[in-house]
């Protein structure tokens, strides 16, 4: 080999070397490249995801709160929203809202409400929904012949309606308990009438010293009172406050409502044409009140019951005539 020949072999392996060594800098520099667009395509994705899963669960809260609120103008009796708070994960959210009974003039704390919802219908079955249920304490003798007593998770009892169209076996009447009650209190009363009434005709019978807190609506169709009746074993059904409806006669202020059945029948009417949680609910009550009609008019409404609240002497002052069941709700210290 001439010294040419060696010269370009020299040189040779020189390039073949340092392109070698470029081509190691130029992948590597590539890696790099790759992985810092990769990360910040990641960060910039999970910020764009995670954006937009708060602003949907956010959405889907304040739709599940509106709708909270407007079925507890219906329903509910005695019962108001206060303090609603939402924790929200990823896909998933849990809303969490107190409630309060108003007795005499003070709020009594009821239990605090738990609704979860999702993005994801399938993730909702999983994850599951729902409010507390009612605690049952077997109580043979409490006078409503159902064996036992229903309770709030605070142990606030849960009042019970009678229906006047169907018949029962016994009624129960908490008015016999005043003396056991004694002074000094402020109690809550939800009353059952003997017949359905006009809004002012309950409106002039209960005396100016009780404070009418609710009116319970008639809004079962003769067909399902019929059913009730019939189906019924040891009687029929004796209803607890979560399956009544009705019209709010004071604020969650305690304010008096002059006109209670223009927010009923408002409620009714948004609720039914709405979209939201609770259509069906409103839905059926509208076609109830209505009769086939287009609309609900303040004639429509028929009031079987009450819920009032007052001292023990003011309590004492209720037309028992009128009166076919009375079950005992709060009682607290009038000081």
């Amino acid at each position: 080999m001439n010294e040419d020949d060696k010269k370009l072999q020299e040189t040779f392996a020189f390039k073949q070397g340092e392109i070698k060594r470029l081509l190691r800098e130029a992948r590597f520099k590539t890696i790099i490249r790759t992985v810092a667009i990769s990360a910040l395509g990641f960060v910039l994705l999970s910020g764009v995801i995670l954006s937009a899963n708060a602003m949907l669960l956010n959405e889907i809260a304040n739709s599940r709160h509106i709708d909270e609120n407007l079925l507890n103008v219906v329903a509910a009796p005695n019962t108001y929203i206060s303090h609603h708070l939402a924790n929200d994960g990823f896909l998933v959210g849990q809303m969490e809202y107190i409630t309060y009974r108003i007795v005499g003039n003070r709020p009594v704390y009821d239990g605090t409400q738990k609704i979860k919802y999702s993005i994801v219908p399938v993730v909702q079955n999983l994850y599951g929904t729902g409010k507390s249920q009612p605690i049952q304490i077997e109580n043979q003798s409490d006078g409503s012949g159902l064996g036992f007593c229903f309770y709030s998770k605070v142990g606030n009892r849960e009042l019970l309606f009678y229906h006047p169209e169907l018949n029962y076996p016994t009624y129960r009447n908490d008015l016999n308990l005043l003396d056991d009650i004694g002074a000094d209190k402020y109690l809550e009363l939800a009353l059952s009438f003997d017949r359905s009434y006009t809004l002012e005709e309950v409106q002039g019978m209960i005396p100016g010293e009780v404070k009418i807190a609710w009116y319970w609506v008639d809004t079962f169709s003769r067909e399902n009172l019929d059913k009730m009746q019939a189906i019924a074993g040891s009687g029929p059904r004796i209803f607890r406050s979560s399956q009544v409806y009705g019209m709010e006669a004071i604020t969650g202020t305690g304010e008096i409502i002059d006109e209670p059945w223009r927010r009923f029948i408002t409620a009714l009417e948004i609720g039914r044409t709405k979209k939201n949680f609770y259509r069906s609910i409103f839905q059926d009550i509208f076609a109830v009140l209505s009769n086939g009609k287009e609309e609900i008019t303040k004639d429509d409404i028929r009031v079987i019951g009450a819920v009032v609240t007052g001292d023990t002497a003011a309590i004492r002052l209720l037309p028992e005539d009128c009166v076919k069941a009375a079950t005992l709700g709060i009682v607290i210290d009038k000081y």
